[in-house]
């Protein structure tokens, strides 16, 4: 025993985490086996794909921007609906899409990296179910257990193809982050997978006694409705050869039908065709008259005017029969 009489071991035991530090939240037990578990029920599914998980220790209270600076280079990463508008991130390296692609296609995982490519749609439909396997999975592996400070009810949202556009979507809020490396095909590829899910618990940095503005959700969306979006109304597109367009002069002319006046596009500024109007005129000048377009609301409905809706007219009394 040291001179100071205390006892080295007992010392450990409260300093450690488990000994209740008051400036550190309690951390929940069973993380790493739990996602382990999640993850090797998510691939059960997939014949040939041999799914072993090792993950790596969690960290917990990141800031955004650590959380964004984690995610694999040129990964596939989702955005994950967590309830009461938060948003929580998924993301899979290129090996472990490449593998979940392989299996559902030709029924094993290729021996060796793929090569590096952009993902597309078809890969986050392909994996968008293992993805919801697994956030069902460890939702259930973590179920009850202490110092969970984080949404468990994870669900797939949307596919993010260029996620640089993350620190505008989402709060500068801490996130934990969760992740492991896949052995996949019996060693023929290896993969990551991220999970970050927002802080809802006491550790989070919002003050607990700091109220919302009043009215700020009013305010900003009155300042985004006021941002100015321009639109562009094209007449006609044709094709022509190219000979033709390299020809084209001062004082040419390019025909076209009466009824291409009736379809005219009404395109955003990435050229993008939102409504369909026809070519007429507003008093003396030219103008447009929306027909067709997703989110256009109905026309209006006249009503008539009171005082302008004649009454029928009021019988005449018929004039008592004059006395015998």
């Amino acid at each position: 025993m040291p001179s100071d009489g205390f006892n080295p071991g007992l010392r450990l035991k409260i300093r450690s985490p488990k000994g209740g530090d008051p400036g550190q939240p309690a951390r929940p037990e069973g993380v790493d086996p739990a996602l382990t578990r999640a993850l090797g029920k998510a691939g059960a599914p997939y014949e040939g794909l041999s799914l072993a998980a090792t993950p790596d220790a969690p960290q917990w209270g990141l800031p955004l921007a650590d959380v964004i600076a984690a995610l694999p280079e040129g990964g596939l990463v989702c955005l994950l609906e967590a309830g009461q508008d938060r948003r929580a991130i998924c993301a899979l390296d290129h090996g472990a899409v490449d593998a979940l692609i392989e299996v559902q296609t030709t029924g094993r995982v290729d021996k060796g990296p793929g090569l590096p490519r952009a993902p597309t749609k078809i890969d986050a439909a392909l994996t968008r179910d293992f993805i919801g396997l697994f956030l069902s999975a460890f939702a259930g592996e973590m179920a009850g257990a202490a110092g969970v400070d984080w949404p468990l009810g994870l669900t797939y949202g949307t596919h993010l193809p260029d996620p640089r556009g993350l620190e505008l979507l989402l709060p500068d809020h801490p996130c934990h982050l969760f992740s492991a490396t896949l052995d996949l095909g019996e060693g023929a590829k290896t993969g990551r997978i991220l999970l970050a899910a927002p802080v809802t618990g006491p550790d989070s940095d919002a003050p607990e006694d700091k109220a919302e503005a009043p009215g700020w959700g009013t305010d900003w969306q009155e300042i985004v409705l006021a941002s100015p979006a321009t639109l562009e109304a094209v007449l006609l597109r044709q094709a022509l050869p190219l000979s033709r367009v390299e020809a084209l002069q001062v004082g040419d002319v390019l025909p076209f039908d009466r009824s291409d006046l009736a379809s005219v596009a009404i395109c955003d500024v990435a050229g993008r065709r939102l409504f369909t109007a026809r070519l007429g005129r507003a008093g003396s000048r030219r103008a447009i008259n929306l027909t067709a377009g997703e989110g256009l609301r109905p026309a209006p409905v006249p009503t008539p005017d009171p005082q302008s809706v004649s009454r029928p007219p009021e019988p005449v009394p018929e004039e008592a029969p004059p006395p015998a």
